[in-house]
């Protein structure tokens, strides 16, 4: 009698229990639950700078006959009539328009034959270094001896620029580096140059070349 009792009233007091969760109602104000792992805020895209408004890089400018280097590290190319030529270092040079804006176009000429690297090597050690150097980096294409690719400048302006690696002895290293650096606007006259300069190009014990 007693256990069964007991069994009642258990039964009894189980019922009590879910009626009573079943039907209760909560109080208070709903709020959202933070959720267990939110993800990180996405940052607002940064506006570029606005471009130097100078005239546009032209595709057909007149070139002329530029020799740099000495002995068997000399270089002779073709090079824009009326730009300047400094050097960076014993082995590196820019030329450039004179009076012509910061962060509207310029040509660098690098020699690289001490470093003993591949072509496809130098392309790689660029895009690594453009990723780790610089902001808003974005390879537009790739060739076998070429690399295009945009990029924001220190200044906060997009630049748009054309790489090309020569191995001029055919020794299977690279031998030579030039890059031109533009705006959106200088792209047409960015890829003409270019390619007038490296397929001009010649070392020290090529024959004379022919200005294209």
């Amino acid at each position: 009698m007693l256990v069964a009792l007991l069994a009642v009233g258990a039964g009894s007091g189980f019922a009590a229990s879910a009626q009573t969760r079943d039907t209760s109602i909560g109080t208070g104000v709903a709020a959202p639950v933070p959720a267990a792992g939110p993800d990180m805020p996405i940052e607002a895209p940064r506006p570029y700078q606005p471009d130097p408004d100078d005239p546009p890089l032209e595709a057909g400018i007149a070139m002329r006959r530029e020799t740099l280097g000495s002995g068997k590290f000399e270089i002779t190319f073709p090079a824009p009539v009326g730009w300047s030529t400094n050097a960076n270092a014993t082995n590196e040079w820019k030329l450039k328009k004179p009076g012509t804006s910061n962060n509207s176009y310029v040509m660098r000429i690098e020699q690289i034959n001490s470093q003993d690297i591949t072509i496809e090597d130098a392309i790689n050690i660029r895009i690594e270094r453009l990723g780790a150097e610089q902001d808003d980096v974005s390879i537009k294409d790739r060739g076998a001896s070429s690399l295009e690719y945009t990029y924001r400048s220190n200044e906060g302006n997009k630049r748009h620029s054309f790489m090309r690696w020569l191995d001029l002895d055919q020794s299977g290293q690279a031998d030579v580096e030039i890059v031109v650096h533009g705006r959106e606007m200088d792209v047409p006259g960015s890829r003409a140059l270019i390619r007038r300069v490296a397929d001009g190009m010649r070392g020290a014990t090529a024959q004379a070349i022919e200005l294209p």
